[in-house]
């Protein structure tokens, strides 16, 4: 395995995240930029039959992960690295879920009570998901170090976990019919979330300084996406009964923290995350179907202008106009392009919007 990250100025990435984790520019707004190579490179490497072990085949799982390396252009402040992932309900598969792979993109949970009435929720060290999570970290940090950072992998907690736990319509039952119950779950749940974290950082940390996860910004310490896509679907009033205490604590643990925030439901959710002082940024998604990113330039102004961090999506296309719109200062934009050309184009369209403003 070659040195990716030798390909990028990542001494010059890092003092941007630290401006940026700041509210502060560095020398130009943050922007993560990826486009496919030109000249792509063929994968000589069989592929498993079955849909399962394409997840849990480990060297199967090396080998694409090498490919997506080489075949991808890292421009502006994206940094190579690679996380280590079975599928969002990954967390509750440690506590006795059984995870359904359906395709190549994504895994579920199959929930596995009927009720949540005395749920104690546990970690088993144990737990064959567990276990084999842990082998697949260890192999990907064994060929990482100096090379690509290993990515913290996502973490659904809370909410999220009870959900794939017994399914969305016991767990609205729930909160009605024994709501104490279900906020000691959370508080249990949050426990094993920081375990869970702190071994997942304890195995990054023998290879990298830092941290990074899906949400690509880069850390010098602990950081990690915060979420609760199902706290979503609730009203302000129980968001801030049931699942408040659980983003202050988890972000408390962190050195850098963004919230997850998806959907324009979620949306009258915002104004309680922006009063947590630990939280230090958020990722607004406008979800399937929405309007684009350039659409949204009110509810991306409120968080800047709250003093939080934003990171946002968006196309290519759209970079110049949100440069022009929204204030630099704790921007993080992330685009994808079509191409290498157009990939540096968007960056210079990026340093150039600077400059102007």
């Amino acid at each position: 395995m070659r040195s990716y990250l030798g390909e990028v100025d990542f001494e010059t990435i890092k003092q941007r995240f630290d401006a940026f984790w700041k509210r502060e520019v560095l020398d130009r707004p943050l922007i993560h930029i990826t486009a496919p190579k030109d000249k792509q490179k063929k994968s000589k490497f069989p592929v498993p039959e079955s849909i399962e072990e394409r997840w849990t085949n480990i060297e199967y799982v090396l080998n694409k992960m090498e490919l997506h390396l080489e075949n991808t252009v890292f421009l502006g402040d994206a940094v190579p690295w690679y996380w280590p992932n079975i599928g969002p309900d990954s967390f509750t598969a440690f506590l006795g879920a059984n995870l359904s792979f359906r395709s190549e993109e994504t895994s579920w949970a199959d929930p596995f009570l009927e009720d949540l009435s005395g749920y104690d929720p546990v970690l088993d060290e144990d737990n064959k998901w567990w276990k084999f999570m842990n082998r697949l970290m260890d192999a990907i940090c064994e060929v990482a170090e100096g090379n690509f950072l290993v990515g913290i992998p996502d973490l659904h907690y809370g909410g999220d976990s009870l959900v794939a736990t017994v399914g969305a319509q016991r767990l609205i039952r729930h909160l009605f019919s024994d709501p104490e119950d279900v906020k000691k779950q959370i508080s249990k749940l949050t426990d094993i979330c920081i375990r869970v974290f702190e071994s997942y950082y304890e195995r990054t940390s023998r290879v990298q300084k830092g941290s990074i996860t899906w949400i690509p910004a880069y850390s010098r310490g602990r950081y990690f996406a915060l979420q609760d896509d199902f706290s979503g679907l609730v009203s302000p009033k129980m968001f801030r009964e049931f699942f408040l205490e659980e983003q202050e604590r988890l972000s408390r643990c962190l050195d850098n923290s963004i919230f997850h925030l998806d959907g324009p439901m979620a949306l009258r959710n915002l104004d309680i995350l922006l009063e947590i002082e630990s939280v230090d940024g958020i990722q607004w998604v406008p979800g399937a179907g929405a309007k684009p990113m350039s659409e949204w330039i009110d509810v991306c102004t409120k968080v800047l202008d709250a003093d939080k961090c934003l990171q946002i999506s968006c196309e290519p296309d759209e970079v110049n106009f949100l440069l022009s719109k929204l204030k630099h200062e704790g921007l993080f934009l992330s685009t994808q392009c079509s191409t290498e050309k157009e990939a540096r184009n968007t960056l210079k369209i990026a340093e150039r919007a600077h400059r102007q403003a």
